[in-house]
């Protein structure tokens, strides 16, 4: 539907930390990215301002603080958790996209804390991109919305540059084509990595994206972020895991 996961997710909003992008320098296992935390921290304090995300300053060091609204006052079992794990060295806080005190940059929105947004949100405290990012573009008439489109492929000229994707009407079956001057995939893990694997040209007979590492490159990287609440301290290197 209209806004995928945005409508019913956990909203739990964790940056990548500065040793995300060098674990391989850190650990010896993967790469290091070709960019740094640096690069993208002022993206990401963008993201903050513009969807709303309530937080603490917490200061650790993989654990990036943000451009965060005042969090909620914790309740009970919050509380129970947060003075359990104070002994053994860990930390206990939640950095959500949740609209906590209205701020001017979310207009439009309710300031409220409930529990449960990932069912739905009456009041529209939550962060959807159906309502927060689609609503306002829709609004400024420069925006065309194409429902029941299931995108196959992403299309490419001769030198391996996206043009535009082909996609299947669901209510017709019918094959069509758009063309564009960028094309974003957005689609999550899997399905993200379905349409580079789909996307084959002469320029990539493997897929879109998958030239090295013998056509694999896309099977090897493809990840789903995890989420979590309780983080250990993280103090630098580790030892490699088999």
């Amino acid at each position: 539907m209209v806004g995928g996961r945005t409508n019913h997710w956990g909203r739990i909003s964790l940056r990548f930390g500065p040793r995300d992008f060098r674990r391989k320098t850190l650990d010896g296992l993967g790469d290091d990215w070709p960019i740094a935390y640096e690069d993208v921290a002022p993206y990401y304090d963008k993201i903050d301002r513009l969807i709303g995300i309530f937080g603490s300053a917490e200061n650790l060091p993989n654990e990036p603080n943000g451009v965060f609204q005042p969090p909620p006052l914790p309740r009970c079992h919050e509380l129970l958790g947060q003075a359990g794990s104070r002994p053994s060295a860990r930390h206990l806080h939640s950095r959500t996209t949740l609209d906590s005190h209205a701020a001017p940059e979310t207009a439009g929105r309710r300031a409220n804390y409930c529990g449960q947004c990932n069912r739905g949100c009456k009041v529209n405290a939550n962060f959807t991109s159906t309502n927060v990012l689609i609503a306002p573009a829709l609004a400024t008439g420069k925006l065309t919305l194409l429902t029941n489109a299931m995108a196959r492929e992403v299309l490419v000229d001769a030198s391996g540059r996206a043009t535009g994707v082909a996609y299947i009407d669901k209510a017709t079956g019918s094959d069509r084509r758009v063309r564009a001057k960028v094309v974003v995939l957005a689609a999550s893990a899997l399905e993200t990595a379905r349409l580079l694997l789909n996307s084959k040209s002469s320029r990539f007979p493997n897929g879109l994206a998958n030239l090295e590492r013998h056509g694999r490159e896309v099977h090897h990287r493809y990840d789903r972020h995890g989420r979590g609440r309780i983080h250990p301290q993280d103090d630098g290197p580790r030892a490699p895991q088999p």
